[in-house]
């Protein structure tokens, strides 16, 4: 009798440690979730319009806020012609850029189609300086940069696995060097993709 009462005990304490982990899990999973975001960034570098191709991978908490990791780069290289004086010869400086960030967003607002946010991100990028004198490279440089961009976007979520969002910001650079923030700092102007990865994992 008392190895029956024993097994029953037993029993219970295993069904009970299933249920609790099982709800665990389910409290986890609805506090937590995948995020991930195509965008394009409209800006400009020396006054030449640039498009900015993004990615971001991050995770959100709640309806509260989402951080992860984010890449960037130009679409279309930058190409500056000028003739220099001093050397009597025309040049031509081609810039391209990349750049690797860290983001955070701070939801302010979130329905189940609308969702308002700011962003922010800090990222560590490489643009690459080319010049050419007589269609003749005589310069190949890479500079390090660190970039910051804050933005206020809105979300629109289309169906239960696909967004789209728009949104305005400023990217400024935090190097010291003023050339180099006279060359980047500029606004930005938002259009993107939103995949809802959440969908493909239940």
């Amino acid at each position: 009798m008392y190895e029956n009462q024993r097994r029953k005990i037993l029993l219970f304490l295993l069904m009970f440690t299933i249920f609790q982990q099982t709800h665990a899990q389910d409290t986890i999973s609805k506090k937590w979730k995948f995020a991930f975001q195509l965008d394009n960034r409209f800006s400009s570098i020396r006054n030449n319009e640039i498009t900015i191709f993004g990615a971001k991978f991050g995770i959100q908490y709640k309806k509260l806020t989402r951080f992860g990791l984010g890449a960037s780069f130009i679409v279309n290289p930058v190409t500056i012609e000028y003739f220099n004086k001093k050397l009597k010869t025309q040049e031509t400086n081609t810039i391209n850029f990349w750049y690797l960030s860290l983001f955070n967003d701070w939801i302010l607002y979130k329905s189940n189609h609308w969702e308002c946010f700011i962003t922010e991100q800090i990222g560590y990028g490489k643009p690459k300086f080319s010049k050419e004198v007589n269609s003749n490279i005589v310069a190949n440089v890479n500079i390090g940069l660190i970039v910051n961009e804050i933005s206020g976007q809105a979300d629109y979520k289309l169906n239960s696995w696909l967004g789209a969002g728009l949104g305005a910001g400023y990217r400024n650079i935090l190097n010291q060097n003023t050339q180099l923030k006279n060359t980047f700092n500029a606004p930005i102007f938002i259009g993107k993709i939103i995949i809802y990865p959440e969908v493909f994992f239940k």
